[in-house]
């Protein structure tokens, strides 16, 4: 009688689960990877709206007190580089002092728009205060106060 020597291989079952956990670690990461992408192109974006609105801020901070309120009162102002729109808003209900507000809204690349100016127009549109505060309002929010010398 012949005997039979023992085969080390891997029997099919175990081929199987073996291929679906590696694709489950593969889809995973691949998850991981577009998530940080996201990521990564929000940071960029949030980056492009702060420098805008600081570059607004300065403009008007070199602009004449008595000018600044009819010249910069809802006035909407573009940002370079991403898809969104800024407005700002200035409040000169006390003697002497003006109340600055930059608000920067845009578009996402996944199609997600950040602040309230869902048409990205710089204008407060009807359905889009969502908080009834009368302004938009965003993540890239700068408020100062400028005092008549």
């Amino acid at each position: 009688m012949k005997k039979f020597k023992k085969q080390n291989a891997f029997t099919l079952p175990e081929l199987l689960i073996s291929t679906l956990i590696l694709m489950s670690i593969f889809a995973g990461g691949m998850l991981t990877f577009l998530k940080c992408m996201e990521l990564s192109d929000m940071a960029r974006n949030t980056s492009a709206a702060v420098l805008a609105a600081k570059n607004k801020l300065t403009e008007i901070d070199n602009t004449s007190f008595t000018q600044i309120l009819a010249s910069y009162n809802n006035a909407s102002f573009d940002i370079a580089n991403i898809n969104g729109k800024g407005i700002v808003y200035i409040d000169d209900s006390a003697p002497n002092i003006v109340k600055i507000t930059a608000v920067v809204s845009w578009k996402q690349g996944n199609g997600r728009i950040i602040g309230e100016d869902s048409n990205l127009n710089g204008q407060l549109d009807a359905g889009e205060d969502k908080n009834g505060n009368g302004s938009l309002d965003s993540l890239v929010q700068f408020v100062t106060l400028k005092y008549a010398i």
